[in-house]
């Protein structure tokens, strides 16, 4: 088992012209993760961060957050865009390997990182190291199994063709690519059952969000 490295980011170039305007099918869903955050929080994760743009979103005045990505090239892009924002921090490291204790954290998100991990064990830890009120969100991915499903996708797909034209597109600038295995239905069972109670709504551009909030 490995130990999160705590560093804070203190020096880099500034991040490319426009980038923190670019859209994607990720960044279309940051306003509701940032939205989500429970009032008070002061310790945010953000699992599989990339470089670092929805972190960075997530800071402010007496909030901590840490971006944890198992891509040292991802982490260190995070590491010189974002260099010197206070109480943001970035680490490389495997969610499931790093030890984190319990109740570290008020928040944790997954942005289409939660498919390239055990799924079960994630979200399980993820509600361990939470505190009492705190929160997890996905944004998350999963296929077409059956036929509903390959035409509520057909519908999404057209509309993802459509804003993929936006002067303002931005692909995942290089971060690791895993295409989910589990189906529409099958994901959310299997979500629900780990969260019980557990908000899961499906949306466009391939994904889906769940909100889950631990008991106090």
């Amino acid at each position: 088992m490995h130990s999160v490295r705590v560093e804070v980011v203190d020096n880099g170039p500034a991040a490319a012209p426009g980038f923190w305007k670019r859209w994607n099918h990720n960044t279309a869903y940051y306003r509701l993760v940032r939205r989500s955050v429970p009032p008070g929080s002061h310790d945010l994760l953000d699992v599989g961060c990339g470089r670092g743009r929805l972190a960075r979103e997530l800071s402010g005045p007496g909030r901590h957050v840490l971006g944890l990505d198992p891509s040292a090239e991802m982490v260190g892009a995070a590491k010189a865009i974002n260099a010197g924002v206070p109480g943001l921090e970035f680490d490389e490291g495997d969610f499931l390997t790093v030890e984190i204790p319990p109740d570290s954290f008020d928040f944790v998100c997954f942005v289409a990182s939660l498919h390239h991990m055990d799924q079960v064990r994630a979200l399980a830890k993820a509600a361990e190291i939470l505190r009492p009120g705190g929160r997890v969100v996905v944004i998350g991915l999963a296929r077409a199994t059956t036929l509903p499903e390959e035409l509520v996708s057909a519908v999404s797909a057209l509309v993802s063709w459509f804003n993929d034209l936006r002067p303002d597109f931005d692909d995942t600038g290089g971060a690791p690519v895993e295409e989910p295995v589990l189906g529409w239905h099958e994901t959310r069972r299997l979500l629900r059952d780990a969260l019980p109670g557990a908000r899961f709504r499906r949306r466009l551009y391939f994904r889906y969000s769940l909100v889950w909030t631990k008991p106090k």
